[in-house]
């Protein structure tokens, strides 16, 4: 029986989730508190691994709603958790065998808060058993366990057999007993076998299958240098096993936990999941925020983990808040989890209905290809904001078509914050002498020096005004205030006793000469408009959503002083040595 889709309802925070499509590998992403692990805990129930399997009405469900259901619960106590199962063949052939029909070839099994589980199954009229009976007696068997994991601890380095053993009977398990028994489990050994006189060769089992862990670490974690994990057995007062880390390039080996964190989760957790993977009946994995102290790269690596080996011979569902545990080939499927105050947790599938907090992660997924495409592809010129990268790109849109230079599309414009960051990203993107330039603000760069391989170019110098020019000086005053209008239009109109526009003469009054947007600051903090606070961002903004309403705006002062910026710029790609490469811009437009 494979999951084909879930719904939870009446559980904790959550109303009702509607019915969730689960795929082989299904990624899970929210805010905190939005209901990630609230989900997961009441699929778990429907048929758990292990622990608890039952529901408590005054515990479970959502508070704001007891009053009008815990009189009823009694007569009509109210559903939890549905799955949709697809059945294979033989399972559609013995429900046959027994009067019960899956027409779809699917059947939905649903859970309440009466702890009774209810099957969606077509009886035969000739049948005398009802459907719920006919799906115990027949599917149950077939069911899947659903496995949540919501703790991942690390092996200990040092094992007491006798004292694990006792824990383990007495039901007082710790964190690494549990990894310890999924190692036991991966090299099929029982805790009975630790008691065996001749416990040397059980320890051999346990060898070899920690040589199989350590195999898919280092084929899936590439800082894992080729170490292979030793279990060395000690005689003493009491059997113990010691678990140590060989280096066989360096001949030295050191004890587990002296071992990064990031290793020891990475061996610890591939530990369970390979033990989960190969149990005897088939598991839904749930796991809640995996990797979660990982390096990044080390997250896509696990991902790539939980993709090959775990969810290709099963059902993984797992919550993350990072997008490097976000498959981009798989982000069409992602589930969003939004809590509302009134309707509480439900699960989106149209990112349009999710807010941007919860949006985050799915976009951050495609801002790194779209970063690893850039910077990979041609030469850099680095900027400060995303400001002026706009204006760079869009402006060069509009002049396109006449006699202005532009800037050259084998150009990729990357901000970068603060250019004292220019050595740092220069070797973060490992380039070559040569292939970077920044441009500045003003006439004179500030800060730290750039690598003396690196070309500079200040806006100041192709800008008529005083001080500290920004981009926004190299267009003409009127073609940014026509659009500095259209931008703030709304707040123009809102601001008591302030004119509806602003023109040339009027931001004269307030402040005559320096930079524009120094200018703008100081008239709307004069005038009262949008909060007296000028946002340099939104006119660039602005164009770029309606760049083709002001193709017959851009006048010849704009052409001239923006077209010098450009010429310079491209002078500069043009001394560049090597072949040149294509930008990023040009592999959007073409050229």
């Amino acid at each position: 029986m494979k999951p084909e889709r879930a719904r939870v309802r009446n559980y904790k925070s959550i109303d009702d989730t509607g019915w969730v499509e689960i795929d082989d590998l299904t990624c899970l992403i929210g805010k905190n508190e939005s209901g990630k692990t609230v989900l997961m805990e009441a699929l778990t129930r429907l048929n758990p691994a292990q622990g608890e399997s039952s529901f408590t009405p005054y515990e479970d469900y959502p508070r704001r709603r007891w009053s009008e259901y815990k009189d009823r619960h009694d007569d009509n106590p109210d559903p939890v958790v549905s799955v949709e199962f697809a059945l294979d063949r033989e399972e559609r052939s013995l429900l046959d065998e027994h009067g019960g029909r899956a027409p779809n070839g699917t059947v939905v099994v649903t859970k309440d808060y009466a702890n009774d589980r209810h099957w969606d199954i077509e009886v035969d009229e000739s049948t005398a058993a009802a459907a719920d009976q006919i799906g115990e007696e027949v599917l149950a068997p077939e069911l899947p366990a659903f496995q949540y994991v919501g703790e991942y601890s690390s092996l200990d380095a040092s094992i007491d057999l006798d004292a694990f053993a006792e824990r383990v009977e007495t039901g007082e398990r710790t964190a690494s007993d549990r990894v310890f028994e999924s190692l036991l489990s991966v090299a099929d050994l029982s805790v009975d076998s630790l008691r065996q006189e001749d416990w040397r060769e059980t320890l051999t089992d346990l060898e070899a299958a920690s040589s199989e862990v350590t195999s898919a670490v280092t084929d899936y974690w590439s800082q894992a240098d080729d170490v292979v994990v030793r279990l060395r057995g000690v005689d003493g007062e009491s059997r113990t096993v010691e678990v140590r880390v060989e280096n066989p390039h360096h001949g030295v080996t050191v004890e587990f936990d002296q071992r990064s964190q990031g290793f020891r989760w990475f061996f610890s957790t591939f530990c369970t999941l390979f033990a989960l993977r190969d149990a005897d009946e088939e598991v839904v994995l749930l796991l809640d925020e995996p990797g979660l102290h990982l390096h990044p790269k080390a997250k896509r690596e696990f991902l790539s983990f939980l993709d090959e080996e775990i969810a290709a011979d099963g059902t993984v569902m797992y919550s993350t808040h990072s997008p490097f545990m976000i498959d981009l080939d798989r982000a069409h499927r992602t589930k969003m989890i939004h809590k509302d105050p009134e309707t509480g947790s439900t699960v989106l599938s149209d990112p349009d209905d999710a807010d941007a907090y919860t949006r985050f992660p799915l976009q951050n997924v495609f801002e790194l290809g779209v970063m690893e495409t850039m910077v990979s592809r041609s030469q850099l010129l680095l900027v400060e904001d995303g400001t002026t990268y706009e204006y760079l790109y869009n402006v060069s849109d509009l002049l396109e078509d006449t006699d202005a230079p532009v800037l050259d599309r084998g150009w990729t414009v990357l901000p970068i914050g603060t250019l004292e960051n220019t050595a740092t990203v220069r070797s973060v993107f490992d380039t070559g002498e040569r292939e970077v330039a920044i441009v500045h603000d003003g006439t004179e760069l500030g800060g730290s020096p750039p690598p003396g391989d690196v070309t500079v170019v200040g806006i100041g110098s192709h800008a008529l005004v005083d001080g500290d020019a920004t981009i926004e000086d190299v267009l003409s005053e009127s073609f940014y205030l026509e659009l500095v209008n259209r931008t703030y239009a709304g707040e123009f109109s809102a601001a008591s006793g302030a004119p509806d526009r602003v023109t040339s003469a009027g931001l004269a009054d307030v402040a005559s000469t320096g930079p524009i947007v120094d200018r703008l600051d100081r008239y709307f903090a004069e005038h009262g408009i949008a909060d007296g606070s000028f946002e340099r961002s939104r006119p660039a903004t602005y164009l770029q959503r309606h760049r083709g309403e002001f193709a017959d705006e851009v006048d010849m002062d704009t052409r001239k002083a923006f077209g010098s910026l450009a010429r310079e710029l491209n002078r500069t790609l043009g001394h560049f040595d090597g072949d040149r490469k294509t930008g990023f811009f040009e592999s959007l437009f073409g050229g």
